[in-house]
């Protein structure tokens, strides 16, 4: 499995070392199991919570691009005899679609090349830092990222430490799981400071944004009973709920922001179709 880790993943290979090493390889694939159906839990929950405002999102843009498209520019021969003056977003939105039509080739590449772009410079660790930060304070969407990260570093820890590993291998290896930047390198910076004795709670402290409080002083009431790992299996499941609970009323708080989406696309579509066929009759009645 060492040969495939980039399939596999260090989080798979790690516990079954330390269950061949130990001799309980049986409980480790048991822990690994838990691991795996907990993060295909969370995900599944984000991916049935977005469903809905991309199929709006997706629904709006298409919607307001076959009226753009296909009956603007059947009402522009009419315009051009009868002389009408058109209004700038009728103008702004035919010169889109003309372009778009006779060049369409050169819209996909541009699509294609803004994608793509977007990947290359993701790839850049200031920019990806920078930009994941940004997710984590967006409104909304930020309570929902910052939940999932906190519920994956300590589902982790608890099926780590469970398994026999050592605190700072547990660290290392959660540091390689999240999918967030910046607790990836606050756990790395922390691992350092674990291997200097200092404990996990007292290093968790120095990132009051990403670690909140309570969850700090859970951990260091388990580091001082000698349970840590029931102390982070707690807030493991707590912050699941959470990502859950969440996720589940996303569609709810998005609903007004998406109408008001849908209202601002059709209506800018439908006014700059409306507004020339108005000005129209209007010349005709006088």
């Amino acid at each position: 499995f060492e040969t495939e880790r980039e399939t596999f993943g260090s989080i798979f290979i790690s516990l079954l070392k330390v269950g061949e090493s130990s001799g309980t390889l049986d409980e480790s694939l048991t822990y690994l199991a838990e691991w795996l159906e907990h993060d295909h839990t969370l995900k599944q929950e984000i991916s049935a919570a977005t469903t809905y405002p991309k199929f709006v999102f997706g629904a709006t843009l298409t919607m307001g691009a076959g009226l753009a498209l296909y009956i603007l520019p059947k009402l522009i021969p009419l315009f051009s005899q009868l002389r009408v003056t058109l209004p700038l977003s009728t103008r702004i939105l035919l010169a889109t679609t003309t372009f778009i039509q006779h060049y369409w080739y050169v819209a996909i590449m541009i699509v294609v090349a803004l994608y793509f772009g977007f990947k290359a410079i993701n790839k850049i660790r200031p920019v990806r830092k920078f930009l994941h930060l940004v997710y984590l304070k967006m409104p909304i969407v930020g309570n929902i990222v910052t939940s999932y990260q906190l519920a994956l570093v300590t589902r982790l820890f608890e099926t780590l430490l469970k398994s026999g590993l050592t605190l700072r291998d547990a660290i290392e290896i959660t540091s390689e799981a999240v999918t967030n930047i910046n607790y990836e390198d606050s756990l790395r910076a922390m691992n350092d400071r674990v291997k200097g004795g200092i404990p996990l709670s007292k290093s968790m402290a120095d990132y009051p944004n990403l670690y909140p409080k309570n969850l700090i002083s859970i951990i260091a009431t388990g580091e001082k009973s000698g349970s840590i790992d029931t102390s982070l299996g707690y807030l493991s499941n707590h912050y699941l709920k959470e990502v859950q609970l969440k996720t589940k009323q996303l569609p709810t708080i998005l609903e007004p922001a998406l109408l008001v989406f849908i209202g601002v696309v059709v209506g800018f579509v439908a006014l700059s179709i409306i507004m020339p066929i108005y000005s129209l009759t209007s010349g005709v009645l006088k």
